[in-house]
């Protein structure tokens, strides 16, 4: 058994006679002789199974569960596949995804589990030029399309994608250079791999390609009505009902929540979260936010000021201090907002989405939560607006009233306008 290091730090054992793994600490006497036993014991079994065909390149990999049960599976490289002995229920690798029944698209979820083993145990992971092409050209790929398309299925952003093919081709130039001066850290074998690898080479490449392959497994790639864009369903779209809830929200909040509820249904389409459209999606709403707090304080300082005019009567006053309440309750609803959605990565994002999604009320209510510094907004300005015309029309002259007056139907008509126009 050799002791080795991932290059994250984490500690395992490599059995290069039997090609056998494990993460468990062999330093331990009682530790090492289970692991040598239940590796016995599946060598043995394997050998009696006639759908198994164990050969010199197949890998095992143990995890030490307790003292009678340990956790394994088999790797087999040329193929890219992991399998077991018994039968493997792999509704387990499937995720959120459902109805996959086609082998063809089962191979892409094994294929998945085979990279994320690489980046696991990269020390015998060699990185042949075919599979570095084939990574590169993937890369390239994947942002062309999202240069051209708005919806593409890509699983990453085009700057994260430029910066993974730079990666890529620096890998790449290494191995070339490696080539021209027949150095013995980085040259082609006669096997079309490269001898000497850094592991740290072989878990970037593990890495990237289990995400690409994931995100085939995930958009049915070569299957009847694959998905081609990060909006579409795979599956039968049932008639959503809107709750009486939600359509008296989206009355008060000025048709926020409706806007939102369909930027969320982009995002998690057939319980699959969009991590590119996710991460945009955040972003615009704290950018958002931060205007409308921004917004909010500058009402708060002009309702401060028309509080100190000594004439405001009774009803100009209370509409003042529902116009205060209303600011002050969206920089308070801006700072919780923006502290949650800082520490929401996207799997974070899928459990919240799944349960939101589960939920009475599904989508609507994180729809109607996320439009609230909106709506109040809206409602702080309007009061500010409907105090500061009790104001006018109840103290000032009918000169002024008609200006203002005539004034204040220009600002409604061109309000009315900008909004028909964004509704088409």
């Amino acid at each position: 058994w050799t002791p080795l290091a991932h290059p994250e730090g984490a500690l395992y054992y490599y059995d290069s006679t039997c090609r056998i793994y494990t993460d468990a600490d062999l330093s331990k006497p009682s530790t090492l002789s289970a692991i040598e036993a239940f590796a016995d014991q599946l060598y043995n079994d394997a050998q009696t199974n006639t759908n198994v065909d164990i050969t010199s390149e197949t890998e095992l990999v143990i995890e030490d569960i307790d003292e009678s049960t340990c956790g394994y599976y088999f790797v087999e490289r040329d193929t890219r596949c992991i399998f077991w002995l018994e039968k493997f229920d792999a509704q387990t690798l499937f995720e959120n995804i459902r109805r996959v029944r086609n082998m063809g698209h089962i191979k892409y979820a094994i294929e998945a589990q085979y990279w994320i083993h690489c980046e696991l145990f990269p020390h015998e992971n060699r990185v042949t030029p075919v599979v570095l092409e084939e990574l590169k050209q993937m890369i390239m790929h994947a942002a062309a399309v999202t240069i051209t398309s708005v919806t593409s299925v890509a699983p990453f952003e085009r700057d994260e994608l430029e910066k993974m093919l730079n990666l890529v081709m620096n890998i790449e130039g290494s191995s070339g250079k490696g080539l021209r001066t027949r150095s013995r850290l980085l040259m082609f074998s006669m096997t079309g791999t490269l001898e000497g690898q850094f592991t740290h080479t072989r878990c970037v490449v593990a890495r990237f390609m289990s995400e690409f392959i994931k995100a085939k497994f995930f958009n049915f790639c070569g299957q009847p009505g694959a998905r081609l864009d990060s909006d579409q369903t795979i599956y039968f779209k049932d008639h959503e009902h809107q709750s009486l809830l939600f359509i008296v929200a989206s009355l008060l909040l000025f048709g926020a929540p409706r806007t939102h509820q369909e930027e969320l249904k982009m995002i998690w389409v057939d319980r699959i979260i969009n991590r590119v459209l996710w991460n945009q999606f955040i972003g615009k709403l704290n950018d958002e936010w931060a205007g409308l707090a921004l917004s909010a304080t500058v009402i708060l300082n002009a309702n401060v000021a028309f509080l100190a005019i000594p004439s405001v009567q009774d009803i100009a006053r209370l509409l003042s201090y529902l116009s205060v309440a209303c600011s002050i309750a969206v920089v308070l609803l801006v700072l919780l907002l923006v502290r949650q959605n800082q520490k929401r990565d996207c799997e974070r994002a899928v459990t919240l989405l799944a349960s939101v999604s589960q939920s009475f009320f599904g989508m609507e209510m994180l729809a109607i939560t996320y439009s609230l510094p909106y709506g109040l907004l809206m409602w702080a300005l309007l009061c500010f607006a409907a105090a500061f015309g009790n104001l006018i029309f109840g103290t000032g002259s009918q000169w002024m009233s008609g200006a203002v007056g005539f004034a204040g139907s220009l600002v409604v008509c061109f309000v009315v306008l900008v909004a028909r126009i964004g509704r088409h």
